[in-house]
């Protein structure tokens, strides 16, 4: 006997590359697995599409140097705008509650104004980071090291049995 899920658009976290330089493929996979909206950035669609995988949407400041996949929405940036910028506007426009970024360097100033607007998980410097809100818990494996960041980088080892 099998089990069958029915995922309904948005139910789960959109999944936006800006960098896919390094990434674990396993990992990507498993990001993948749900079938998410995936929306790259234009300096790594073609990496992407070389793995036969179907892309959504392409954040791009013109479409005049790439052969695109067929179907795939265009979504132009002002030069004013980073890439992170048009995306994560983008996908906040049309109502995901939540998203997977992968990129190759993380900074919290980058994500600070899209905490409170959209879920975000960010990939990055081999490491998961994820922006808290008031209420954030998160279950780890004993003896896990969690880096905070608050304005200054601290790290706690071991956890505490919440209330």
């Amino acid at each position: 006997m099998s089990s069958h899920h029915i995922v309904k658009e948005k139910q789960e976290p959109a999944l936006f590359i800006l960098d896919f330089d390094g990434f674990d493929e396993e990992y990507f996979g498993q990001l993948l697995e749900w079938s998410p909206t995936l929306i790259v950035a234009e300096s790594c669609y073609e990496e992407i599409a070389s793995m036969a995988i179907k892309i959504d949407a392409v954040i791009c400041e013109n479409n005049d140097s790439i052969h695109f996949q067929e179907s795939i929405r265009f979504i132009y940036k002002s030069n004013s705008q980073s890439f992170l910028e048009k995306g994560m506007a983008f996908l906040i426009k049309e109502g995901y509650p939540a998203v997977n970024v992968i990129c190759k360097h993380f900074n919290a100033v980058n994500f600070t104004g899209y905490i409170d607007k959209i879920n975000t998980v960010i990939f990055a410097n081999h490491k998961k980071y994820y922006p808290i809100k008031s209420g954030f818990n998160k279950w780890s494996l004993k003896n896990c090291s969690i880096e905070v960041f608050n304005g200054e980088p601290f790290e706690y080892y071991g956890l505490q049995k919440g209330k």
